[in-house]
Parts: structure tokens; sequence; C-alpha cells
């Protein structure tokens, strides 16, 4: 199974969790739940993945060549190890008057990637490099905007995380992160004589999100939250007939060092492969 920032599992989920045809029963409390789970599980999977590609930055990932000539966040699980081809690297260059690496935007799928980043030392003072002693923070901006065309219909998506990483400086046995991120999708699906569509959107928050160190024996947060806001809006249209639903749920996800994080949402409880982006009930 391979993920990707820009070709990810697509929002419709929200619909397909809690409608499986325009005949189904009315619209029950655990179908938006469900929704909102499905949503943060897919992109808090891709939150974790942009952590460990910022890391692989600041451990000379800056300077690799990413696999067949794209450079695509794709996390590929192997056993309970997922192995990273996406850096910040890849042709990013320096400007002294913005203090910020700014990377060539990638297009695929009809989405835009763009990437910049930023060293910064004790004083918060901008670094043309990375430097294990003096660097003592960064912050690492992503945005993925678009629309992606698929068989049966589309997804229209705009992205955003702005990221800061702190207690780089020095021997370091873990980091700390914090942020913010938003997302804004929408779109639909058409099979046989069924129509779907979505628009969501997200407010997200990272809080104190450690990772220890060395990522290789590390891959997975140890703790801290990340919190997202979901709100938005389906329907499903057959015969004429069109049912509707509104999701409007926080759910909070919480790091223990392990593969699996616990998601809470509307007071259930669930259980998050961070590998698969995939959570079940508890």
């Amino acid at each position: 199974m391979k993920r990707s920032l820009l070709l990810g599992a697509p929002m419709l989920a929200l619909i397909l969790a809690a409608c499986s045809d325009s005949t189904a029963p009315g619209i029950t409390v655990d179908d938006i739940n469900q929704a909102a789970v499905i949503s943060a599980s897919d992109a808090t999977a891709e939150d974790v993945a942009i952590l460990s590609a910022s890391d692989m930055t600041m451990s000379g990932g800056a300077v690799q060549n990413v696999v067949g000539g794209s450079l695509m966040l794709s996390r590929i699980p192997a056993a309970s190890v997922p192995s990273y081809s996406w850096t910040f690297g890849g042709g990013c260059t320096f400007s002294a008057n913005t203090g910020r690496f700014t990377c060539p935007a990638i297009i695929a799928g009809g989405l835009t990637l763009n990437r910049d980043y930023a060293f910064l030392d004790a004083n918060q003072t901008a670094q043309s490099a990375y430097d294990a002693a003096t660097t003592a923070s960064a912050n690492f901006h992503v945005s993925v905007t678009g629309t992606h065309t698929a068989d049966t219909g589309e997804d229209v998506v705009n992205r955003d995380r702005n990221l800061t990483v702190s207690g780089l400086a020095g021997a370091e046995t873990f980091r700390i992160w914090n942020g913010t991120g938003t997302r804004n999708d929408h779109g639909s699906r058409t099979i046989g004589d069924v129509t779907r569509s979505y628009e969501t959107n997200d407010a997200v928050t990272v809080s104190s999100v450690q990772v220890n160190l060395p990522r290789s024996s590390n891959p997975w947060p140890v703790s801290g939250t990340i919190t997202r806001h979901i709100t938005g809006t389906a329907s499903v249209t057959k015969n004429g007939l069109t049912k509707s639903f509104s999701v409007d749920r926080t759910a909070t996800i919480t790091f223990d060092g392990t593969q699996n994080a616990a998601v809470t949402v509307n007071g259930v409880a669930y259980t998050l492969d961070l590998s698969t982006g995939v959570a079940t009930k508890a």
C-alpha cells in the first residue's frame, strides 16, 4: 500500500461512511462520528508523515534525490516501520531577504504541492543551512491545491500546514512539534444512478507532539496531541431524491509511541493505525 499527500484518500469517505444509498435509514450520531473519524484519521496519518519527512531534512535528507524523480510525500509501510521517500530537498534555495528556503512546486495528478522552510538559531535568527550545534528550531510549511479527477468524479482540495519543531540545538534525544493547519476539500462522485457530493473543512492544532531520536528506531510520536475540528456537509442523490447531512465534530488524537494512536470523537474512542490511516472503534 502506498499513500501520498498529493494523491491521498479522498474526503468522499465522509459520505460513504454515513450513507450507503439514497434509501438508507436516517443519519445517526454514530454515522456522523464515523464520518469525522475517517476524515481525521487519514489527515493525521499525513501529518505524522510530514513530521518524519521534515526530520529527514535535518538529517541529510535535504540533499537527497527522491526515488522516481518526483518529490512527493509517500509512505510505504514495511512491517510496522514506514519508510519515506519525501523531504524538503530537491532544489530548495535560501533567500537572505525572507530567511526561508523555497522549494520548486511539484505538480501531479492535477494538484500542486508547494513547500518552504526556515532554520533558526536560539535568537530566532534565520540560518542559511542546518547546523546540528546551533540550529534551535525549524519551521516547515506545506500546501496542496488543485483538482484531482477520478474515473467517477473529482476532488477539489486546498490543504495547508505550518509546523515548528524545537529543541534541536546540541545533542538531541527528542524533538517537540507544534503548529496549525487547515483543510478545505469538496467534490463529488457518480456511480451508477447515485451521485454523492461533499464539502468539508478542518481546523488543526498540533500540540507538544514529541518524537524521540533516532527516528529509525522511534518512528511514531511518543506523546502530545493533534486536534481537528471538522465541519462539513454531504448529500446523496438518486432518482431525483436527495438526502443530506452535516458534520460538526472535534477529533482529538493522542500519541503514545506506538503505531496505534488513540482517537476520541464526541466521547467515543477509536484506535488509529498510523501506518495505514485506518481507525477502528476501540
